[in-house]
């Protein structure tokens, strides 16, 4: 996933309650469809659960992360969605994952060391989110 260098991407970092407990095949099911729909639509980032909440980064153009976060809003699935972070930036952090996760075990040490550049300048609250949930999924 190679963007012009001048390209400006959203990255909207949100979390949510889940509505029921996600369980380890309901999390397959939502990684799943997320990477199918991600990879349609130019979007990387990285989800995170501990089976009662959602912690998720999404990173594309701006249209298409509107586009995702109203139907993620409307998802069932999902209650109190909350918006932690919202920006423009010329850089993916995620770039190359449709939608990367701590379940796959191949992929947490990437994913932490990303979410490390993330959490650098990220603001004390979401930081904290991050560790909170990071915690207990890993």
């Amino acid at each position: 996933m190679t963007e012009p260098q001048d390209a400006r991407f959203r990255r909207i970092v949100y979390s949510s309650i889940a509505t029921a407990r996600a369980d380890d095949e309901t999390q397959i099911d939502i990684l799943r469809q997320s990477r199918a729909n991600n990879g349609l639509n130019g979007i990387s980032g990285v989800l995170l659960s501990d089976g009662k909440r959602f912690l998720q980064v999404l990173e594309g153009t701006p249209e298409a992360i509107a586009h995702v976060f109203a139907q993620i809003s409307a998802d069932p699935r999902h209650a109190e969605v909350r918006t932690l972070n919202d920006e423009l930036d010329s850089r993916r952090i995620f770039s190359g994952w449709t939608m990367a996760s701590m379940s796959d075990k191949r992929e947490s040490d990437a994913v932490r060391e990303r979410l490390q550049v993330l959490l650098r300048s990220a603001p004390a609250d979401i930081r904290a989110e991050f560790e909170d949930i990071l915690r207990t999924v890993g």
